[in-house]
């Protein structure tokens, strides 16, 4: 028996799926918004704990100026603070004498990698967008060969664009996703926070959902999206049951087609097709709450020329080989929001790119390596920490989308922005079945992180409302 009828049914409130069904509300449409969690925010979700609010781990998303998210903000009326960052992102380089400091070019003024180099940024500035869609297919790596850049310029794109923004090998990221974004931070600038964390921000989108007259229920895991007569009709929980012709994933879209659904009411081939898509590298760390503050910048990255990620050195991790000293991403949210610690002490939220995968073996060897980097370049963190929460690709899946298929579990964002699955190759965020669609990162938007999938909720919630008006 169903406990409610609905216009449209969004399974899971993380970025996109809470985004989605807030402005599905402010439309007029009688939703109901279903999540597993007992808050708002998937991957993104603010923790609190003896006077500290974090997210579990870093999370990005930019630009902070003329974004998506000041889209979103605006429409639903939200007065929320965006906070643009305050001291800046570290960029730390280990040189060939093994020594960490800020990057520098190589390149002499009148030499040929100086004037490479300032080809390569003349290009990505004038690119026209039909030249940026070409660029779907090839690699960023590729592209990035192109020019005669310095070695530490290189490692420095691939570590910042693609392992931190994209959290995929630099040699598997699509160029033209790359270029869109680094264009948009160059234009808007780059990264941004929100008061009260991250999480606070898909809370008061929740909060907008229920003003504007939408449902929600939390501690809700969904079991199965019910099909009748090719169309879905229904969301069966462990609550009861709910009734609607319009259905919104944000849970992904493998395990939406494979498990939620259940692939026998596919075709074939879009069920191989899938299968086959590719998720994001995971990310896995340590959360270090400090009795006093070390770091003062918001945003940290330490790399080198042998620790960014690609797909070779990600397929020696999957065999268990990693690199003595590994890249680190760090994110200081109090020095984004004073309130987000108590006063005298800070929260650092460090982390390190792996294979993904919710089996993970051996987490105790990169939080070993971790350890040692951190202490290598910041002996005072290791003083003043007064306790450490590990964290690996199995704690990262248990609060986010379900693994479905061998290899998966933990992935950072979602489906990889790799060639094949960006730009014309994207996912379509209707699915082959009357009444599906998938929001959130997997489908429908494209940028960085959770601005990503907020982009996917703009986009979507306009599919879902003109379909709903036409049916």
């Amino acid at each position: 028996m169903a406990n409610g009828t609905y216009d449209a049914i969004v399974v899971g409130a993380g970025p996109g799926g809470s985004a989605c069904a807030a402005l599905l509300a402010k439309q007029g449409m009688n939703t109901l918004l279903l999540e597993k969690n007992d808050r708002a925010g998937g991957k993104a979700l603010t923790m609190s704990r003896e006077g500290f609010r974090y997210e579990l781990w870093p999370v990005s998303g930019g630009p902070h100026r003329n974004s998506q998210f000041e889209a979103v903000l605006n429409e639903l009326e939200i007065d929320t603070d965006i906070i643009v960052p305050p001291a800046g992102t570290s960029m730390l380089y280990r040189d060939s004498s093994g020594n960490y400091g800020p990057p520098q070019d190589a390149a002499a003024p009148d030499s040929e990698e100086a004037a490479e180099t300032a080809r390569f940024y003349t290009d990505m500035a004038t690119l026209t967008p039909e030249q940026i869609d070409a660029l779907d297919d090839v690699t960023f790596h590729d592209f990035l060969s192109r020019y005669k850049i310095p070695k530490s310029m290189y490692s420095s794109m691939a570590a910042m664009q693609a392992n931190i923004i994209f959290v995929v090998p630099v040699d598997l990221l699509a160029a033209s996703e790359a270029i869109k974004v680094m264009r948009d931070f160059v234009a808007g600038g780059a990264a941004c926070y929100f008061k009260g964390g991250y999480g606070r921000l898909f809370e008061t989108l929740t909060e907008a959902f229920t003003r504007y007259g939408g449902e929600v229920h939390l501690r809700t895991r969904v079991e199965k999206v019910a099909v009748e007569d090719g169309r879905v009709h229904e969301v069966v929980t462990e609550h009861g049951t709910f009734r609607a012709p319009i259905v919104v994933s944000n849970a992904g879209i493998q395990p939406t087609v494979l498990k939620l659904v259940g692939e026998e009411h596919f075709d074939k081939s879009y069920v191989n097709y899938v299968k086959d898509l590719v998720p994001s590298v995971a990310l896995m760390g340590i959360r270090y709450f400090l009795s006093k503050p070390v770091l003062d910048k918001s945003l940290y990255v330490t790399f080198s020329d042998d620790n960014y990620c690609n797909a070779e050195r990600l397929m020696k991790a999957q065999a268990g080989e990693i690199p003595d000293e590994v890249m680190l991403f760090i994110v200081v949210p109090s020095v984004f929001d004073p309130s987000l610690a108590p006063e005298g002490k800070q929260c650092l939220l460090v982390s390190t790119w792996c294979p993904p995968g919710a089996d993970m073996k051996d987490p105790e060897m990169y939080w070993d390596r971790m350890d040692k980097t951190v202490a290598k370049i910041w002996p005072e963190i290791p003083q003043y920490t007064e306790h450490k929460e590990p964290y690996s690709t199995r704690d990262v899946s248990a609060v986010t989308r379900d693994h479905v298929l061998p290899g998966q579990g933990g992935e950072c964002i979602g489906l990889a922005q790799i060639v094949g699955q960006c730009g014309r190759h994207k996912p379509s965020a209707r699915a082959p079945l009357r009444g599906l669609f998938y929001v959130g990162c997997d489908a429908g938007g494209y940028g960085c992180g959770t601005h990503q999938a907020v982009d996917s909720a703009i986009k979507v919630s306009r599919m879902v409302l003109q379909y709903h008006q036409t049916h």
